[in-house]
C-alpha cells in the first residue's frame, strides 16, 4: 500500500498502472489457491516447500542485483529517500530456517545452486528480473519499475499471510519463520513505495518511451507474482 497522500500525487501514468495493475495482482495474490491452502493448512508440506526452496533460491544474488541497480541511479536518489528503508539484500541465510523447518535442500541451494533446480517459474522470473538490472540498454527508472513497483509493491500481501499460516498452522517457529516476518511488516511496504516516489520524480511527464518501458516491466514482473511464483506452491499436474 502507498500513503494516500503519494498515490494522489501520482502522475496520471503511473496512477493509472497502480489502479490497472498492481491493486488487481494484489488481490489476485490474497486469492490464489496456494494462500487459501496455507491460511487453512490444507496445504501439503512439500508444496510448501517447493515454494520456499524456490524464494531462497532466487534470492541468492538478491544483494548483487540491488547494488548493481543503485549504482546506476543518480546521487539525487540518496536524498530523495533519506530516512526510508530500501531492501539491499535477501537475507537468505535467515530464510533458509524455513527451508529447513520444510525439510527442503538448504545446503545444495547455498552450496551449488546452479545444480538445483527450482520450479520453472522461478528461474523465468529470475531471468526476467536479472534483464531489467542488467540490461545496458534500458535507463535505471526502468529497473526502479520492475524490482521496486512490479515486485516490492507486492511483496508484503504475499508473505504476511504465509508468515501467520506457516506459524500458526505448521508449527513454524518465530526464528524459523524470522524472514518472514521481516518481510510482512510497514518496513516492507516502504520499499515498495519507494519505487512510486522514485518513478514520480525521474520519469518526465512527456517522456513516454520511458513510462512505456516502466509499464513493460512492471507488467510482466508483477504478472510474474501473481500468477506465476504461488504456483511452484500447487500440487504438481
Amino acid at each position: 500500500m502507498i500513503s494516500p497522500q503519494l498515490e494522489k500525487d501520482l502522475p496520471p501514468w503511473l496512477a493509472e498502472c497502480h489502479q490497472r495493475i498492481i491493486l488487481p495482482r494484489r488481490r489476485v495474490i490474497e486469492t490464489h489457491p496456494f494462500m487459501q491452502a496455507m491460511r487453512s493448512g490444507s496445504a501439503e508440506p512439500a508444496h510448501a516447500e517447493r515454494y520456499f526452496s524456490g524464494l531462497m533460491w532466487h534470492l541468492l544474488d538478491f544483494g548483487k542485483h540491488v547494488a548493481h541497480l543503485m549504482e546506476k541511479r543518480p546521487a539525487e536518489v540518496s536524498t530523495l529517500l533519506a530516512g526510508r528503508s530500501e531492501d539491499k539484500d535477501g537475507d537468505t541465510g535467515i530464510l533458509s530456517r524455513i527451508v529447513t523447518a520444510f525439510d527442503g535442500p538448504t545446503q545444495l541451494i547455498e552450496k551449488t545452486p546452479w545444480k538445483y533446480r527450482p520450479h520453472a517459474v522461478w528461474i523465468h522470473h529470475d531471468a526476467l528480473l536479472r534483464s531489467v538490472i542488467y540490461s545496458s540498454d534500458l535507463p535505471w527508472q526502468v529497473g526502479a519499475a520492475g524490482l521496486n513497483v512490479g515486485i516490492e509493491a507486492l511483496v508484503p500481501y504475499m508473505i504476511e499471510p504465509l508468515f501467520k499460516a506457516s506459524v500458526e498452522k505448521y508449527g513454524i517457529s518465530s526464528s524459523q519463520a524470522q524472514w518472514l516476518e521481516s518481510r510482512a511488516g510497514d518496513e516492507e511496504k516502504q520499499h515498495g513505495e519507494n519505487g512510486y516516489i522514485l518513478l514520480k520524480h525521474f520519469v518526465g511527464k512527456d517522456d513516454l518511451l520511458l513510462q512505456q518501458q516502466c509499464i513493460f516491466y512492471m507488467e510482466a514482473l508483477s504478472h510474474s507474482m501473481a500468477y506465476g511464483l504461488l504456483q511452484s506452491g500447487m500440487r504438481a499436474s
